[in-house]
């Protein structure tokens, strides 16, 4: 079964996907799954739980701003705040039940960078990202091999075409958040699809930096 663990809604300022839109993507090509993984905001998540699809599992979840970089929190029903330590971001997405996975590390504007994914407990990494280059997915799945911490992936879609282009495939049926969190957390998944091709980085540099400036210097 494959799930994407990393869509943006319009949640998310970067991004325009309708909920309901992402939804029937996600129907369409095959996924069994999806994390609506908005910044800062779990109104997009909470909009596609109320929604009750039978088609489609939603898995609850917001990416986090801490104060070093992303943080992904899955099955949590209640908005973190961003700009806080790292540990201490990790400390309330446990308190709620939640697991926490390090998004796109190596990730020069969000990331959190290797030393910070080292020094604190997160439950996973994200060792797949669509729209992170295949050498820093490579380095993220290194540093997870060596860490022997489980792992994650996902579009990071914040556009419907890219809906389910990248994700985790688990090695058995999961009808549940539940099922699905102990997968990932076993390790024995597996993940597939697009990375952010070379000829795309130049523009996405541009961009990024652009909305860098935007925030006044400011993480999204």
């Amino acid at each position: 079964m494959r799930f994407d663990l990393h869509v943006h809604s319009c949640q998310s300022r970067d991004s325009s996907n309708r909920v309901e839109d992402v939804l029937e993507v996600c129907v369409k090509c095959g996924l069994a799954g999806v994390a609506v993984m908005d910044h800062n905001s779990m109104k997009g998540s909470l909009k596609a739980q109320a929604m009750h699809r039978q088609d489609v599992l939603v898995i609850p979840g917001m990416e986090i701003s801490s104060a070093k970089g992303h943080i992904l929190a899955y099955n949590i029903q209640e908005e973190v705040p961003r700009d806080l330590d790292v540990g201490e971001t990790i400390d309330l997405i446990h308190a709620q039940g939640g697991i926490a996975v390090a998004a796109h590390p190596y990730r020069v504007w969000s990331g959190l960078g290797e030393g910070m994914v080292r020094a604190n407990p997160f439950d996973a990494i994200e060792v797949h990202n669509g729209r992170s280059t295949h050498h820093h997915n490579n380095l993220a799945r290194k540093l997870a091999e060596e860490l022997r911490c489980p792992f994650s992936a996902g579009s990071d879609s914040h556009e419907l075409e890219t809906v389910g282009t990248t994700y985790f495939e688990t090695s058995k049926d999961c009808g549940s958040v539940e099922e699905l969190i102990k997968e990932i957390l076993t390790g024995t998944g597996s993940t597939g699809g697009r990375h952010r091709p070379k000829s795309e980085s130049v523009g996405y540099g541009v961009k990024c930096i652009g909305q860098w400036m935007g925030r006044g210097l400011k993480r999204m």
